[in-house]
């Protein structure tokens, strides 16, 4: 009798723990591979239709995705500032309705972040093709410098389980 209830027990604790792990963890041999994909995912804006959005609309954030001492020597004007690190932890960004153009030096580490949005559930996400490369060769005399400081200040979000380590 014991056994059998013994092995009820190791029975409901294989499902349980089966249910936590039965999402699929994608491995990648390199970096490069991990950006390959994501890039592949993502969807672009030219940054003269970026240009062109930020004269016309109004409904929009952009993100610089780089750190902030880069940031800070030169940034696509009204674009905030979230590294790819925290970007996951920011409440620079909630509205996950409006549209996010996002950006870094060129394009690496902003495909990588789009993805991180599209999980969140962000439904309007682009990566500024040739990123801030490509915004400052074509728009040298729209580039503002500085940390700005009309964002809101950053404040870290509680914690939140999901069950199973989520």
């Amino acid at each position: 009798m014991k056994t059998r209830k013994s092995l009820l027990i190791l029975a409901i604790l294989a499902i349980i723990l089966s249910a936590c792990n039965s999402g699929s963890v994608k491995v990648y041999d390199s970096v490069d591979a991990m950006v390959k994909e994501a890039k592949a995912k993502a969807e672009f804006v030219k940054v003269d239709e970026l240009n062109t959005i930020i004269e016309n609309e109004h409904n929009f954030l952009i993100v610089d995705c780089r750190e902030p001492d880069i940031y800070a020597e030169g940034h696509i004007p009204g674009s905030i500032n979230i590294p790819r690190g925290l970007l996951e932890f920011s409440n620079k960004i909630s509205n996950r309705g409006e549209a996010v153009y996002i950006y870094c030096e060129n394009y690496q580490k902003a495909v990588l972040a789009a993805e991180s949005l599209a999980m969140l559930k962000y439904k309007i996400v682009r990566v500024v093709d040739g990123g801030w490369v490509k915004w400052s060769e074509i728009y040298p005399d729209l580039v503002e410098e500085g940390t700005g400081g009309s964002a809101k200040e950053e404040v870290a979000k509680p914690e939140e389980s999901g069950g199973c380590g989520g």
